[in-house]
């Protein structure tokens, strides 16, 4: 498996987090709630103060270009130097990757291992 098809890029994203970076799991999550259009000053403060994200240069500049770029860094780098580490959930039948860790049928073959 060289490729990286959309299904698999989401499950590293969504289940393999053990291997982002702090700093990439910080600005993923700042990416998830900074929305300046949204959230009121009193809210972003209160969730600065939590730790739930960060206001730090080094952070925003990783998510300057918007929540999908940092995605796809992210998922490229996590393949580029966990891509044998990853427990990927395959498929036995066509090995195209499982919507979760635990799912038991294929969302591509619909083969079923229950």
């Amino acid at each position: 498996m060289d490729t990286l098809y959309p299904e698999l890029k989401d499950y590293i994203y969504y289940y393999c987090g053990r291997f982002m970076t702090e700093d990439e799991a910080m600005a993923r999550k700042t990416a998830s709630h900074y929305n300046l259009e949204t959230e009121s000053e009193t809210m972003l403060t209160m969730m600065k103060e939590k730790g739930w994200i960060s206001d730090e240069p080094k952070i925003l500049s990783m998510i300057e270009d918007g929540k999908e770029a940092l995605k796809e860094r992210i998922i490229r780098r996590i393949w580029e130097e966990h891509q044998h580490e990853l427990n990927l959930n395959l498929c036995p039948a066509c090995s195209k990757i499982t919507r979760t860790p635990k799912a038991k049928q294929c969302r591509f073959c619909f083969h079923d291992w229950h």
